[in-house]
């Protein structure tokens, strides 16, 4: 049985549509340690509601999980040297 998300986004940033556009995104840049161990949370085949910051304030689509959570490319890690 999939669980349900809610993830945010500023639709000046990327958009609902963007993403019906391109049709697989990666949710990355995010900080927040709260939504970071809710995206680790993730599985594929859950469901996810797409809600809109700013002006819209409003659930404006949904999308499901395609794959296994992973570090975020654009984050640089540590190297042990």
């Amino acid at each position: 049985m999939p669980n349900y998300w809610l993830v945010k986004t500023e639709p000046t940033s990327y958009s609902y549509d963007d993403l019906e556009r391109q049709h697989t995104a990666v949710w990355d840049g995010v900080k927040n340690p709260v939504a970071l161990r809710n995206l680790k949370s993730m599985h594929p085949g859950d469901q996810v509601l797409v809600y809109h910051t700013g002006d819209e304030k409003a659930v404006v689509g949904w999308a499901t999980v395609v794959s296994a959570p992973y570090a975020d490319p654009k984050r640089r890690t540590r190297s042990s040297s």
